[in-house]
This record gives structure tokens, sequence and C-alpha cells, in this order.
């Protein structure tokens, strides 16, 4: 199906929609959104509304941002996302990035975006460790084999990668 996105148009499959059932605190009547990946915005990703084509989130691998990253799950999350084997769970931040002011973007590691690749459900879950603003300047430590980025590239056709 075609979706017309802040991005651009895209060709999706079903497969490639991620349904989030109680929306995005912040966006709660958006449900359906797609990641994409752009080769001049990469590592940086893109959660888009398939709702409303005004709405396109930056997002990044959290584990890039500081290695030793831990989610915990709630049984909610859990719940939302009919977790069956926590293997098949990306883990996205939401990044900010001032306009004209790169330099302080910041990377909201408190409430990262949680996708289940084999249900197409998401999730924003609440971390109480960690920063809503956690300076990126400087903190990238470049992590290759980081949980989501592998498991991104093992499904990246079903989220949009290919796009």
């Amino acid at each position: 199906m075609q979706y017309k996105t802040k991005l651009g148009e895209f060709d999706l499959s079903d497969k490639e929609v991620v349904v989030f059932p109680n929306g995005i605190p912040g966006f709660e009547d958006l449900r359906r959104f797609t990641v994409i990946s752009l080769e001049e915005t990469a590592p940086i990703l893109w959660l888009v509304s398939l709702d409303d084509d005004n709405v396109a989130l930056p997002i990044i691998d959290p584990w890039m941002i500081l290695e030793d990253y831990e989610v915990q799950m709630s049984q909610e999350d859990i719940e939302i996302l009919k977790v069956e084997d926590p293997s098949e769970i990306v883990v996205w931040s939401i990044l900010t990035i001032p306009m004209g002011k790169p330099q302080e973007a910041t990377v909201n590691l408190k409430a990262p975006i949680l996708i289940n690749l084999k249900t197409g459900l998401g999730c924003q879950t609440i971390l109480e460790k960690y920063e809503i603003k956690y300076p990126l300047s400087g903190h990238t430590s470049g992590s290759e084999g980081s949980d989501s980025k592998e498991s991104m590239k093992e499904n990246e056709s079903n989220y949009g990668g290919d796009q």
C-alpha cells in the first residue's frame, strides 16, 4: 500500500507497519508507524507516522550512545507487545535535534521505543534510571554489535529498511 509521509511516499506491505495500540505519549491518536532508513541520515533512522504525514521522529540505537544501557520490560510492555521471545524486540531511542544546533542534540534514554518484530506491535516504556535529555555530543560508542542493530539488520525488510 502507498503511504505519504513526512519523508516522502513509500510503498509498504502490512509486515512493514508497526502498530502502537496505545499510541506514543504526545501522539496518542497515532497508531500506525514504520521505521525508515535513509542513507544520508545513518545511523539515525526514522519512526514515521502512517496516520499523520507531518510526524517523523528521529531514532537511534541506544547502545550506540551508552554501551551498558539496560532495558527492563514491564509486565504491561510484555502484554502490549505480545512477547514470546525477548530476542524479537528491538529498542530505539528518540532524538531531539534543535533546529540549526545539531551539536546540542539529545537522546531520550528514559523512554525507549520497543518494537516486537514478530507481531509488529510497538510501545514506549519508561525506565527510571535514565535521562530524558542525555547529551548526544561526545557519547556515541560506535557499537557495531548491539542487539537492536543486529535484529534490525536481520529484519530490515520487515520495517522499511530497504526504502
